[in-house]
């Protein structure tokens, strides 16, 4: 055997090894609706343990379970702007009224969202015979 073939069949058996491995390692589960959330509401600035992040983990993960990311990036952003909003009043966190302002900002916030997003509609029942 020359150094060509046996450099040729040192690199096709290498090439086997690793399919076969590729073959039966087992698949990467995808990440779960919590998880993605959390990475989503850290992206928009709300960190763990920080005013409303609850809230914006809560959000987050129904519209990813929804199958929205849009909707759900959309609802951290706003999440944090309430946040930065409620601060700029100049309110306590650790008080019922910050808590208010989050609730508030919060919703008019998410109204706004929602009334940008176009309607999808699936089928309909009449459709249906």
């Amino acid at each position: 055997m020359t150094h060509s073939q046996f450099h040729a069949s040192l690199a096709f058996g290498c090439v086997a090894i690793l399919a076969g491995v590729a073959l039966f390692a087992p698949a990467v589960p995808p990440a779960s609706a919590e998880v993605q959330a959390a990475r989503i509401c850290r992206e928009q600035g709300v960190k763990p343990a920080s005013v409303g992040y609850d809230y914006c983990l809560l959000q987050t993960e129904r519209a990813i379970e929804w199958g929205d990311p849009h909707i759900a990036r959309g609802l951290a952003r706003a999440t944090a702007e309430a946040r930065e909003a409620c601060q700029s009043y100049g309110l306590d966190p650790t008080s019922g009224g910050h808590q208010s302002c989050m609730d508030r900002e919060t919703k008019a916030r998410n109204l706004l969202l929602f009334s940008e997003e176009t309607l999808r509609f699936g089928p309909q029942i009449a459709d249906h015979p």
